[in-house]
């Protein structure tokens, strides 16, 4: 998922300038980032959202200095490895239905990432949450219903098929660790997590 190419020309006028779409998109990138591979930058995220999504210039040459820094570091830390976090997985699951925007492959596949992360007992309830949380303000999914749950696992079944499911999970805010895939049944509570019947919530 990460690209040398990523944060590329990035500037303050660019940002304030562009389609407000794209500066979701790049923040969706920036908070996962932050989430797997810089604790202290996905803190000065929550700390500063509300600058950030006012584009208050002096926030974002601090937060474009920054930004750049982290991808380095997750660039050459992936580049260095063949075993990635588990999200693209998932990023590729939800890109291969056709139903999700940039931002929202990226967002919701960080979610299904950080609860399964949870629910293998690898960071607390708590850090599921901050991390779910920190993208509302932005706008980007954490919840959806495009897709059923079951459907979004036989696509993931078939993802998998030839890998070999060895894969990174988070164990702490900023870090994580080599490990094998979860069990199915992690995998599809993970699904039903971040999917709702829209009708159902019509009712209420």
């Amino acid at each position: 998922m990460i690209s040398k190419e990523a944060f590329k020309d990035l500037n303050v006028n660019s940002i304030k300038g562009g389609d407000p779409k794209d500066y979701i998109t790049l923040m969706s990138h920036a908070l996962r980032l932050g989430a797997l591979y810089k604790a202290k930058f996905f803190m000065w995220l929550e700390n500063n959202n509300y600058e950030l999504i006012a584009q208050d210039e002096e926030t974002l040459e601090h937060f474009i200095k920054e930004a750049l820094n982290v991808h380095k570091k997750a660039y050459d830390e992936d580049n260095d490895s063949d075993i990635y976090f588990a999200d693209n997985i998932f990023y590729e699951v939800l890109k291969e239905t056709g139903k999700f925007s940039e931002a929202d492959c990226v967002s919701l596949s960080l979610v299904l990432l950080a609860f399964i992360s949870f629910k293998t007992d690898l960071i607390s309830n708590e850090e599921y949450l901050e991390i779910r949380d920190l993208l509302v303000p932005y706008k980007v999914m954490i919840s959806q219903c495009k897709c059923k749950a079951k459907d979004l696992f036989e696509i993931y079944k078939k993802t998998i098929a030839d890998s070999k499911q060895n894969t990174k999970l988070l164990c702490k805010l900023g870090k994580g660790i080599e490990t094998s895939l979860p069990s199915d049944d992690i995998i599809l509570s993970a699904f039903e997590e971040i999917t709702y019947d829209e009708k159902s919530w019509e009712k209420e």
